[in-house]
């Protein structure tokens, strides 16, 4: 393979323990992303999404391969991490206006402190959105490690075609 390294699940010691922090590849993860506080930044989401971007564009160079096999298992864990983002999505919805808890002035303070941390700068959906792009550019990072990228386009090219001829 001209020097690239083929990287294989079995080889990597994904979850170190399954518990955060514990090490491993994502023990390593939950770190960054959290700190040693479990609390999430935005700068660290910044530097995941400017990682992930980073990771694109060395799959797309050829900077690293997995095989189909590997990266389809790790494909499937990055879907079904979106689809729980759909489902917090969903739940964010209950804040897309300020809940009513009266007229008085606490009241008043609780719902607007309610919208704003699920709406707001470093809010709940912004940490969500900022995953969302993390984890899409990760799995086109191991379509394109694996070269299924073309094939996955020419795929969901053919079903628009399909879609529009009825």
């Amino acid at each position: 393979m001209g020097g690239t390294a083929v990287t294989e699940l079995k080889d990597m010691d994904l979850d170190g323990g399954t518990t955060r922090g514990s090490g491993g590849f994502l023990g390593s993860v939950w770190e960054k992303l959290y700190g040693a506080e479990g609390s999430l930044s935005s700068n660290a989401m910044e530097k995941a999404q400017k990682a992930a971007g980073e990771l694109v564009a060395s799959a797309k160079n050829g900077g690293f391969k997995v095989t189909k096999e590997s990266a389809n298992h790790l494909i499937k864990a990055l879907q079904n991490a979106l689809s729980d983002l759909d489902r917090a999505e969903g739940t964010l919805r209950n804040f897309d206006q300020r809940p009513n808890l009266g007229n008085h002035p606490y009241g008043q303070l609780v719902a607007q402190h309610q919208y704003e941390a699920a709406n707001g700068p470093g809010s709940a959906r912004v940490a969500i959105t900022q995953l969302r792009t993390v984890l899409q550019l990760s799995i086109e990072a191991l379509l394109h490690a694996s070269d299924q990228y073309e094939e996955r386009e020419a795929e969901i090219q053919h079903s628009l075609r399909l879609m529009a001829q009825s």
